[in-house]
């Protein structure tokens, strides 16, 4: 007679459950893993993109940001426009009544309205002190340095002068009262350009992107 072999009991027919198996935790080695990873990709979104090449053809792309009623960002690049000079993004002007107006704010909120919805061509000039590229930028006929100029939100250094006697005369924008040019304005606030120097990162693009997306 053969011996009959007994099954073990499950775990479940006395009322106790199998213990769940513990969890190990994560060695130092992992953690060294992660926190390099974390790190290239931190440096990798710190890099701004290789400055424009001179001799190729011109930029041209949406507007990815508006720094101020100048200086605005395509494709990675900081491009200043040349031959304005627009109030800085703290500066105020004075109205006709002697009162006061936020024309810095003001500027960069017309460029915005200007280039909205705009894909630009942009033909470089050269490069600022600063890494900013200097460029002519135009949608179709209508070159966007000019507009600034002709609705009064910005000086011409260079150019543009006639666009800038009509909005004197007809005193639109920052003709219609007392005002400092920028570039004094800089001057008593002792404040320069060089926050928007050279091209902005990934992460400020990312950003950028990111806000124009949540107030579409």
């Amino acid at each position: 007679m053969q011996p009959t072999l007994q099954r073990a009991m499950p775990a479940w027919a006395n009322g106790r459950r199998n213990p769940l198996p513990r969890r190990r935790p994560l060695r130092w080695r992992s953690w060294l893993v992660i926190l390099a990873g974390l790190g290239i990709i931190a440096y990798l979104l710190s890099l701004p993109d290789a400055p424009f090449s001179l001799d190729g053809p011109s930029l041209t792309g949406a507007v990815e940001r508006v720094s101020d009623g100048d200086t605005i960002d395509i494709g990675g690049q900081r491009i200043r426009l040349p031959g304005i000079d627009a109030p800085e993004w703290n500066q105020t002007c004075g109205t006709a009544d002697g009162g006061n107006w936020e024309c810095g704010k003001a500027a960069a909120g017309r460029m915005r309205e200007l280039t909205r919805n705009r894909t630009l061509s942009c033909r470089p000039e050269g490069h600022d002190r600063y890494g900013r590229l200097l460029a002519v930028c135009r949608d179709g006929r209508l070159d966007i340095a000019e507009a600034m100029v002709a609705d009064g939100y910005a000086i011409a250094t260079s150019r543009y002068l006639a666009a800038q006697t009509e909005a004197r005369r007809a005193k639109r924008g920052i003709w219609q009262g007392r005002f400092d040019t920028p570039a004094d304005w800089r001057r008593h606030k002792a404040e320069g350009a060089a926050g928007e120097a050279g091209n902005p990162s990934r992460f400020e693009r990312f950003i950028s992107w990111l806000w124009a997306l949540l107030s579409s």
